[in-house]
């Protein structure tokens, strides 16, 4: 400060005191009010609906067709969320087809009506696995998104099902859909 700033104690100007730091220099004064008239655009005048945002963030219900889905189709999209590298290094996602047809399968099965639900999860090797473990039937069952699927199931009597290459469409024998249903 200067003395005569220290006799009156007043504050020195803000210009010398900063060194330029805070200090604005006139010249620039029309360039930053427009800069910042440029960067705070009205929503109004930017070209797009101000209320848009704000009708999607309070809507608190899922879309109709969201909530009337089955858990199983739930639970596919959420895995096939999954990434290379979700088991360790060596694991893969399920690719795109792979959720479709394991989705596809699901809505069959839950246009069956009252059958066992199964337990679903994704393999490394992003292959889609249904599985039930019931008192009747001990069935896997897997989507690799080639348009064929494959299962396995035995009974504790001992009757297998089994198919390495059953085309997508191709319903489930009717026996091992009554097993499912006991």
């Amino acid at each position: 400060m200067t003395a005569a700033h220290l006799a009156t104690g007043t504050a020195a100007p803000i210009g010398p005191m900063a060194a330029g730091v805070f200090a604005l220099d006139r010249r620039f004064v029309p360039v930053v009010a427009l800069s910042a008239l440029l960067t705070t655009t009205l929503p109004a005048l930017a070209g797009y609906d101000t209320h848009r945002y704000e009708d999607t963030a309070l809507e608190t219900r899922p879309p109709v067709a969201l909530c009337d889905e089955p858990m199983t189709v739930k639970r596919i999209r959420a895995l096939g969320a999954y990434d290379a590298g979700w088991d360790g290094p060596e694991s893969i996602g399920p690719t795109l087809e792979t959720v479709k047809q394991a989705v596809a399968f699901a809505r069959d099965l839950h246009a069956l009506g009252d059958i066992a639900q199964p337990y679903i999860s994704l393999a490394n090797d992003g292959e889609i696995n249904f599985y039930w473990d019931t008192p009747h039937l001990a069935l896997d069952l897997g989507f690799t998104g080639t348009g064929r699927y494959s299962y396995y199931g035995r009974t504790p009597g001992g009757v297998e099902f089994a198919d390495d290459e059953a085309e997508l469409g191709q319903p489930l024998p009717a026996d091992l859909i009554a097993v499912l249903r006991a």
